[in-house]
């Protein structure tokens, strides 16, 4: 048995942009190009003797691709005797640069072939803010309140819910299995499924899923407002030693140079006032020493670009 509160937070992220960017970052998403989202309570298919019987409650439906926001709640008994809730609250959203969803089912029981599986409440949430330029990330979450688990001899099952992502737990008797906080992600989105119950007893199979949310979202193309920015790093040796009196330059896509400075006593260099939104090459020069050239596309504020020198 389980009553206490099981809940787990996990973070995705995409690598979309390797560049350090500042909090108050001129490179941003207005508004991403497409959302999908989706929320469910209860998703249950029962198949007796090869003919399957699909039950839905707590439905969103998609979420429509220019955006949006769909909320439903429900309760009630959706197969006498076999399979029910208390209240269902679901939710899925999508607006400016973020996709959420989410789903709450309490007071939930499934009767299967003498098997009791009970929980006060299973809630779910998914969180996609991929078009988030200096931190693109996704975020999902479980809760399970109140877990109990009886097989068919009235005994209860010990069940530990440990908050790991996809944890499976094998009933006995060969009887099925259930997997606690089942996730599934891909390029964008996030499915979270709270409890997915597979239990095939007295020739029947029940496949339920309980408290489900799901969140993907597509971003554009980056919008850059142009600005005066500073770019900083420091020149070093292999073996990581500043090298002072290097000349570092930055030149334009044309190869022509913009802005040049010379490295302090520890190797540290700044570049000031470069237009953002273009793509440099920053590359140094020191007598005795080669120094290889950098490339990169200046969205804003960039610290900790350095530079290695090799003796010749």
């Amino acid at each position: 048995m389980n009553r206490g509160k099981v809940s787990l937070v996990s973070f995705c992220i995409s690598a979309a942009i390797v560049l350090a960017v500042s909090a108050h970052g001129r490179a941003q998403i207005v508004t991403a190009q497409e959302f999908s989202g989706r929320a469910t309570g209860i998703n249950s298919t029962i198949t007796t003797n090869g003919t399957a019987s699909s039950v839905i409650s707590g439905d969103t439906c998609p979420l429509p691709a220019r955006g949006g926001t769909s909320t439903v709640t429900t309760s009630g008994i959706l197969i006498p005797t076999v399979l029910g809730s208390g209240t269902i609250v679901s939710s899925t959203s999508g607006s400016g640069i973020t996709s959420q969803s989410s789903s709450s089912v309490s007071d939930f029981i499934l009767r299967a072939g003498g098997w009791q599986i009970r929980a006060t409440n299973v809630s779910t949430s998914t969180q996609g803010n991929y078009c988030d330029v200096s931190s693109p990330a996704c975020s999902g979450q479980t809760s399970i309140t109140g877990l109990t688990v009886t097989d068919p001899s009235g005994a209860t099952v010990p069940i530990t819910v440990s908050g790991a992502a996809n944890q499976v737990v094998t009933l006995s008797g060969g009887a099925g299995t259930i997997t606690f906080n089942e996730r599934a992600s891909g390029a964008g989105s996030l499915t979270v499924n709270g409890m997915h119950i597979n239990l095939t007893v007295g020739g029947s199979v029940y496949n339920v899923v309980v408290a489900s949310s799901y969140s993907d979202i597509v971003c554009p193309g980056i919008v850059i407002t142009p600005a005066q920015v500073n770019i900083s790093g420091r020149v070093r040796d292999p073996n990581g030693t500043g090298l002072s009196r290097v000349i570092v330059s930055i030149a334009n896509s044309s190869g022509e140079v913009v802005r040049s400075t010379v490295s302090g006593p520890t190797g540290d260099y700044t570049l000031t006032n470069v237009t953002s939104g273009q793509t440099y090459i920053v590359s140094g020069s020191l007598k005795s020493w080669s120094i290889a050239p950098r490339t990169i596309n200046l969205l804003d504020e960039t610290t900790g670009f350095d530079l290695t020198a090799t003796p010749n």
